[in-house]
């Protein structure tokens, strides 16, 4: 990964296409045509910022897959999320998606081809932003369900969304959630096959600064996540995995995808801006989640290495994580939560697409609950977080044999500010295990500064849900404007309920 390099204000869904003669530098301030390395460097960190921030991730995600719990309003804890978080993550997905549709019509229309190429191949350009697409739907279809989906080349019909500029669809329908996987992975496939290796991939790389090497692991490694979430559901998975892994997959941590900030409050880290920008301190790591990294809960049983990095310590220099409750007013009374460590709230923090301990923790998912690539998973997230080689080695030694429970717990730990992923590996495993359980009193002891102490606490959820959300309802707004289209697919996917399970879920 790099840091970020250019930041170019572009008006999303803004680029207009020139019949003849393309003028892109009589005004550089105002170009008539954004230039591709602009597109897709906003639109690597702008990704970030709609997704990881602290309405999209923080009050969603985060919170649902409990590695936060919030410490003054308990609605969103208890899985009643805001309709303006849920049409800002719509609109957010669909704009980036546009710029990336944008990025190939440059590189394949005949009036601006050839200007673009000069920021890296046209045929790398269309890989990368494909890639980038399949990243960007996978987040509205593992959010919603069936959802409207754009593929470049595929002439399924029901693939109408981003074709507002080209074919002037503003009610596309709602491609189901198999059409949608099944095509992932082969545009995945066919993008990877397609990046000349021995070529920059396209300026303004923010991932891999233009490495087309690289880009074609993340291709792969991105199949292999999608291949393996499908697997008991899709005969054709297996072939996917198959091949993924042979066209060559993340193989260490300097093949991690992800996007650093810079240490400014302008264009510092999500959760920067959030905590310290804005002084916005409204979520602390959850009971739960300490609990787990203490070996106080899980299958562990000692202290993992990351806990200091992950939880910084309170008042009373404790590590304390805040319950999960019933109500404003009970959590409210409770003080003595830390906040998360400087790492997770640095303005330079690294926000990552993919790392290479997730493609451990699949490979060892694959061949049986494997030991040693159970481990390798281990050590990648250890060292990407600093962690020191006698810590990792010591703690590494003490693991218990690798299993479905101790693999998947290790994959949750390390997708730590990746709620995303872990949510939908909880939707798909069951998995993490640890979490607080609805409407069922628990006995929390924490340390306060005259000892030990002990309180009851319950979670109740709003809405009767009695596990993790399902999925969001589609939007309010879409209901309302593309009122067919959104009956169809609530009636596909078996009714616009957030316990709808989706098509590859337990």
């Amino acid at each position: 990964m790099k840091t970020i390099k250019y930041i170019i204000l572009i008006l999303v869904g803004g680029v207009f296409f020139a019949s003849c003669q393309v003028d892109y530098y009589s005004d550089p301030n105002s170009p008539e045509i954004a230039p591709t390395y602009g597109i897709m460097n906003r639109v690597q960190k702008e990704l970030m910022d709609n997704t990881r921030d602290e309405w999209f991730s923080g009050r969603q995600m985060l919170l649902w897959v409990q590695y936060w719990n919030q410490v003054n309003y308990t609605e969103e804890d208890r899985f009643q999320y805001r309709e303006t978080v849920n049409q800002n993550g719509w609109d957010d997905l669909y704009k980036n998606a546009q710029d990336l549709v944008d990025i190939i019509t440059l590189n394949t229309d005949e009036a601006t081809k050839g200007d673009m190429a000069q920021y890296g191949p046209n045929e790398n350009q269309i890989a990368a932003a494909r890639i980038m697409l399949v990243y960007t739907y996978l987040q509205a279809v593992e959010l919603w369900g069936d959802v409207p989906y754009y593929s470049f080349g595929n002439d399924n019909e029901s693939f109408q969304a981003n074709k507002l500029k080209s074919d002037g669809i503003d009610k596309p329908a709602y491609a189901s959630q198999q059409d949608i996987y099944v095509d992932m992975l082969n545009v995945l496939d066919q993008a990877q096959q397609n990046i000349i290796t021995t070529e920059n991939m396209i300026d303004g790389d923010n991932f891999f600064d233009g490495d087309a090497v690289k880009w074609k692991k993340f291709a792969n490694s991105l199949r292999l996540r999608i291949a393996n979430r499908i697997k008991d559901v899709y005969s054709g998975a297996q072939a996917h995995i198959t091949a993924a892994i042979a066209a060559g997959v993340m193989e260490s941590n300097d093949d991690n995808a992800g996007v650093t900030y810079e240490s400014n409050a302008v264009n510092g880290a999500p959760m920067y801006r959030a905590f310290v920008v804005q002084a916005r301190n409204d979520f602390a790591p959850s009971m739960q989640f300490v609990e787990l990294l203490q070996g106080k809960r899980g299958p562990f049983g000692v202290v993992d290495p990351r806990l200091d990095i992950f939880v910084a310590d309170n008042e009373d220099g404790n590590k304390v994580g805040v319950p999960l409750t019933d109500a404003n007013g009970t959590v409210t009374k409770f003080t003595w939560e830390s906040m998360p460590g400087d790492a997770i709230l640095a303005p330079n923090y690294t926000e990552y697409y993919m790392e290479y301990a997730e493609v451990c923790f699949i490979q060892s998912e694959l061949n049986g609950w494997d030991q040693t690539w159970y481990e390798n998973g281990v050590k990648a997230s250890m060292e990407k977080w600093g962690v020191a080689s006698a810590d990792i080695d010591a703690y590494v030694a003490g693991l218990p044999a690798a299993s479905e429970e101790t693999v998947m717990m290790q994959k949750y730990i390390a997708l730590y500010m990746q709620p995303m992923e872990a949510w939908s590996e909880y939707r798909r495993t069951g998995y993490p295990n640890t979490i607080v359980r609805a409407n069922t009193p628990y006995n929390y002891t924490w340390p306060i500064a005259t000892g030990d102490t002990t309180a009851t606490f319950v979670f109740k959820p709003i809405g009767g849900l009695t596990d993790v959300p399902g999925r969001n309802k589609y939007l309010l707004n879409e209901a309302s404007i593309n009122k067919e289209n959104v009956k169809a697919a609530a009636q596909a996917i078996g009714g616009d309920e957030q316990d709808t399970k989706l098509w590859w879920a337990k």
